[in-house]
């Protein structure tokens, strides 16, 4: 892929304007407490694809009340009798929910991204993943 072949993004108006321009749509490729990540892919005149990305760093205010909401979601499953592990980090899609829903909400989030980046490499599915630990990021902490 050919990251920024126009030149710089400056801005969500300006790649929303390059993506209607090229007829494709606008997506978040990436979500974290800190900032979100947008991306359009368009086929280039040679036939490879045009990645345009504007990342858009959030307020101080607004990161650090998405750093409290942001859970930390560890699953697992079983490939020929090993354990394979997954961490995922994840912020509520409705940022009002109350704890045990937003439990459940990050749990489903994290196993669907799982399944979407890693099925083809070791087989993850939402079915056969098993979650281990969800905690508030701020309290997370590594072995």
């Amino acid at each position: 892929m050919n990251a920024d072949a126009c030149g710089p993004i400056a801005g969500r108006e300006t790649l929303t304007e390059w993506a209607r321009e090229q007829g494709v749509r606008v997506r978040v490729a990436c979500e974290d407490w800190e900032s979100i990540t947008y991306e359009a892919v368009s086929p280039g005149p040679d036939g490879t694809a045009v990645v345009q990305r504007y990342r858009c760093v959030l307020p101080p205010a607004m990161a650090l009340r998405r750093l409290r909401l942001t859970y930390i979601v560890g699953l697992w499953h079983d490939v020929g009798g090993a354990a394979c592990n997954h961490v995922r980090r994840v912020v509520p899609p409705v940022l009002s929910s109350a704890d045990e829903a937003a439990r459940h909400d990050v749990t489903l989030v994290a196993a669907a991204l799982v399944e979407a980046e890693r099925r083809a490499v070791c087989g993850a599915t939402v079915d056969n993943l098993t979650v281990y630990t969800v905690q508030r990021a701020q309290y997370w902490r590594p072995f």
